[in-house]
């Protein structure tokens, strides 16, 4: 189901698990859309409430979310406002955010690493001539959305149906909702890695390595290039923790410098 006209964005019902994950992924789209502006007001809680068919706990959350990231500013009392244009915006607070969750999303990274190379080995085996040129199309999908410079939450969406389309060749009843769940926790990491200079191009060029393994049946080489995918994520997130970490250790020398006795 969806809602909206022409006179504002169109939002989807959220009908499946982690609802607060799915309305912030919803709003973060429409804010790096321009559909809410620098400025501009988010719609009060009752009209998402009753747009995304969720309650206002997650609605509330969703909005403390974009909030923590810098995206958003809350006035009590007026409302939920777009602060300066994403894309300005976006890497800055990141280093707040990391500095709160960046245990947990090393940990998630970590999981995210052993689902996925659980995902290819057994894809490696039980993945058809079907299977296998749908993911080939999953990639070519990515790689158009790559070229034609979409924004990073449609190139985001690409990304994740690669991934899932190997959970799904995997066979099983867990694994794809294993990965897809994960997925949608590690949405704003994702969005985050793939505006980095030139990531996007060697994403794609990753994602060729899984396929050409997984075609040749080879199942150290398919590991192997998981790996290799997803090692630089966390080592990006390691840097910028340590980066964090340094920053806020210089901003405290220097408060305890201006500090008079």
């Amino acid at each position: 189901m969806t809602t909206g006209n022409d006179a504002g964005p169109i939002f989807t019902t959220v009908k499946r698990v982690s609802p607060t994950h799915q309305v912030r992924e919803q709003l973060l789209a429409a804010i790096q859309r321009g559909d809410y502006g620098p400025g501009a007001a988010i719609p009060s809680e009752r009209v998402l409430c009753e747009t995304f068919g969720v309650s206002r706990v997650s609605v509330r959350e969703a909005i403390a979310g974009l909030e923590s990231m810098g995206l958003i500013r809350v006035e009590h009392g007026r409302g939920a406002f777009v602060r300066e244009s994403v894309n300005q915006s976006f890497m800055r607070p990141f280093g707040r955010y990391l500095e709160e969750h960046r245990g947990e999303l090393l940990e998630l990274i970590k999981v995210r690493g052993a689902l996925d190379e659980l995902a290819v080995a057994e894809a490696t085996e039980h993945a058809d001539a079907v299977g296998l040129d749908r993911l080939q199309a999953a990639n070519d999908a990515f790689g158009e959305a790559v070229d034609a410079g979409r924004d990073d939450v449609d190139v985001a969406r690409c990304d994740v149906t690669f991934h899932l389309t190997i959970a799904e060749l995997a066979g099983g009843v867990l694994l794809p909702p294993l990965v897809r769940e994960l997925n949608g926790v590690l949405g704003e990491s994702r969005l985050l890695m793939l505006a980095r200079p030139g990531q996007r191009e060697r994403s794609v060029a990753e994602h060729q390595a899984i396929i050409d393994a997984l075609v040749a049946r080879d199942v150290v080489a398919a590991r192997r290039a998981v790996r290799k995918h997803l090692e630089p994520i966390r080592d990006w997130l390691l840097e910028s923790a340590q980066e964090t970490a340094q920053e806020s250790a210089q901003e405290s020398a220097q408060g305890s410098e201006e500090t008079p006795d």
